[in-house]
């Protein structure tokens, strides 16, 4: 008889104890929950020297305990700011990654025509090339040696619709608004050959 007791006191003691926990870890969980915030997600990747639009963007609630010193809070406005690194789509956004800074927000998208031959086969945007000017014979007759036109220059935007046809491709080009007249009088002159910058 003793024994049934103290068995029936153990267990009701180990439902008391059950309950109880199911009750803090309610608790626990409803305090989380409100210590939830609202940060900006990217909703698209997001390319280095892309003026952020609203459609960009999405408010994602998360639980961070120092959320507004890495992240980007959703009460910010985020509008019009430059991206300074490659974002992936779903992914928070760091503080570090934008900017509204004066020199950045200097920088234009500058499309221009390559051959097929002066640019890596595989190279995609949001990658970081150097500009090489190589003078062309068929453009002119005062030709030097190649040099550098560019460098550390983000990579916005490929359209590939000329390559099978051998034709030119079009890119979009990051490119600080003192340095535009410089390459537009260079595509006049030769050619631009295109080199991914690894690391």
């Amino acid at each position: 008889m003793t024994s049934y007791k103290r068995r029936t006191r153990t267990r009701l003691f180990t439902a008391i104890v059950l309950i109880c926990g199911s009750f803090l870890s309610a608790f626990i969980l409803s305090s989380l929950a409100n210590r939830t915030q609202l940060m900006w997600g990217a909703r698209a990747p997001l390319i280095p020297g892309h003026k952020i639009l609203a459609s960009d963007l999405e408010a994602r609630r998360v639980a961070l305990p120092d959320g507004d010193a890495i992240y980007l809070s959703a009460q910010r406005d985020l509008t019009g700011s430059v991206v300074l690194r490659t974002v992936k789509t779903g992914e928070l956004i760091p503080a570090t990654a934008v900017s509204r800074d004066a020199q950045a927000l200097q920088r234009s998208a500058l499309p221009i025509s390559v051959h097929t031959s002066d640019i890596p086969s595989d190279l995609q945007a949001g990658e970081i090339v150097n500009l090489y000017h190589v003078g062309d014979s068929r453009l002119t007759q005062d030709i030097g040696p190649p040099s550098v036109l560019l460098s550390h220059t983000y990579i916005l935007g490929i359209d590939r619709k000329g390559q099978n046809l051998g034709g030119d491709l079009s890119l979009t080009l990051s490119v600080n608004v003192k340095n535009v007249l410089e390459v537009l009088g260079a595509t006049a002159s030769g050619r631009i050959v295109v080199v991914r910058v690894d690391g």
